[in-house]
């Protein structure tokens, strides 16, 4: 009777959020806002049903349901703050209606924009190769995912900058929007993700990410119907489960794999009851600390001999001390978990505010941004990921690393072109 009550109240907040999302959808096609609720959605409520069929089917325990109960209310309230906050902060400006209006740019901006697309894709193709050139291939190597942290793996530094081909594929594709443009990301994102899937030892965002930036866009610009784009996240859901295999040498079959298809999905795209058992737990708040810590890790032990060994992030604290695992891996937190770990509920509401607001702020410049800045905007979409998934705290310091080395690329490029022009 409990579990009934559960799975009634679960629906309702599902239906209430879901309908929100798509309010908004039919208000603006394309929005980050919209991005960050499909997100939202799925963290906290796409898992909500893979958990009640591990717990039926396969006998696997969840939390008491009081607290399943607590932590749907707590995100469907957060959410509805957040599109409060969103709704205030959202000045709409007169977008740019046709594409001609942003690619008439000066040829100075043109020239920069490309000279900025060429230095972040050879900053991630020089990484990469150097990776592989330290390592090999770790996963024909490493016998086991969680080595891929151990001192066996050498530059472990240079995997930062493999996400930066993907803001030059972004900029490439604004300068010249076409069909050919776009499968051509989606192309040269697929093979540059396959190849650090097999370097890195299993890690699978730069594939996930080729195929999403290929989908918003195509969403975007009208090239998928939405029946297309469902049938393809469909299918890459599967894909993701069979790296997933490959990545930690399972070999499951029948009713194993359903469950570890249930199992690794659920923790995979929807952490959720992550956030349950952060509620369930009695924590030490850690207030914003979190914050500066995850600074921590972009800072090389040459210029700071005595740096922690671990960065106590909430990601850190929720699955060392709450969890109780040493393994070096690290669990998501999630947005709220990361929050709440930091403020408890309070932290919860005012971060969600200003989530809100920065994401008002963030649709208003990509409106009527240049191809360059459209790009940087478009190219977060991993930091919001971060945001969503793995908390707060890791999403400030992912995204001031990322527009610190955007930056800097824009700038030699600004040089550079200036010096040609005379």
């Amino acid at each position: 009777m409990t579990d009934l009550l559960l799975t009634c109240f679960y629906l309702l907040c599902a239906a209430a959020v879901a309908t929100l999302i798509a309010r908004s959808y039919q208000a603006e096609r394309f929005s980050f806002h919209l991005i960050f609720s499909g997100l939202y959605f799925v963290t906290f409520f796409g898992g909500f049903p893979l958990s009640m069929a591990l717990k039926y089917g396969f006998d696997v325990s969840v939390q008491r349901p009081e607290v399943l109960f607590e932590t749907l209310a707590v995100a469907t309230g957060s959410y509805f703050l957040y599109v409060l906050s969103y709704r205030f902060f959202d000045i709409r400006v007169q977008a740019v209606k046709t594409r001609s209006g942003v690619l008439n740019g000066s040829a100075f901006a043109k020239n920069s924009a490309k000279v900025t697309a060429c230095l972040l894709a050879l900053l991630a193709i020089v990484s990469l190769a150097g990776f592989i050139y330290f390592n090999g291939f770790l996963l024909l190597r490493l016998e086991k995912y969680s080595q891929i942290f151990s001192p066996l793996v050498s530059g472990v530094a240079l995997k930062r900058f493999f996400y930066f081909l993907f803001p030059a594929l972004l900029i490439a594709y604004f300068l010249a929007p076409s069909r050919r443009m776009w499968w051509g990301l989606l192309s040269v994102g697929m093979i540059f993700g396959g190849l650090s899937y097999f370097a890195v030892g299993g890690t699978r965002a730069n594939l996930a990410l080729a195929v999403m930036f290929f989908l918003l866009i195509g969403w975007k610009d009208r090239y998928l119907s939405a029946k297309t784009v469902v049938v393809v996240a469909i299918f890459g859901v599967v894909a993701m489960f069979g790296l997933a295999l490959a990545r930690y040498n399972l070999d499951v079959q029948g009713k194993e794999a359903i469950f570890t298809f249930l199992y690794l999905t659920r923790d995979s795209f929807s952490p959720w009851e992550n956030f349950a058992r952060i509620l369930a737990t009695d924590v030490e708040f850690q207030g914003l600390m979190p914050i500066v810590r995850d600074f921590y890790v972009y800072i090389p032990p040459s210029l700071w001999a005595d740096r922690p060994d671990i960065a106590w992030n909430t990601a850190n604290y929720f699955t060392k001390e709450l969890l109780g695992n040493h393994s070096g891996l690290a669990m998501s937190p999630t947005l709220l978990g990361s929050l709440y770990l930091m403020g408890s509920l309070p932290l919860v509401a005012v971060g969600m505010g200003l989530i809100g607001k920065l994401l008002a702020e963030t649709d208003r410049l990509f409106r009527s941004a240049s191809p360059l800045w459209q790009g940087y905007l478009l190219a977060n979409l991993f930091n919001l990921i971060v945001l969503v998934r793995e908390g707060a705290d890791a999403f400030i310091s992912r995204w001031c690393f990322f527009t610190a080395v955007f930056l800097a690329c824009w700038g030699l490029a600004y040089i550079l072109v200036g010096k040609r022009n005379g």
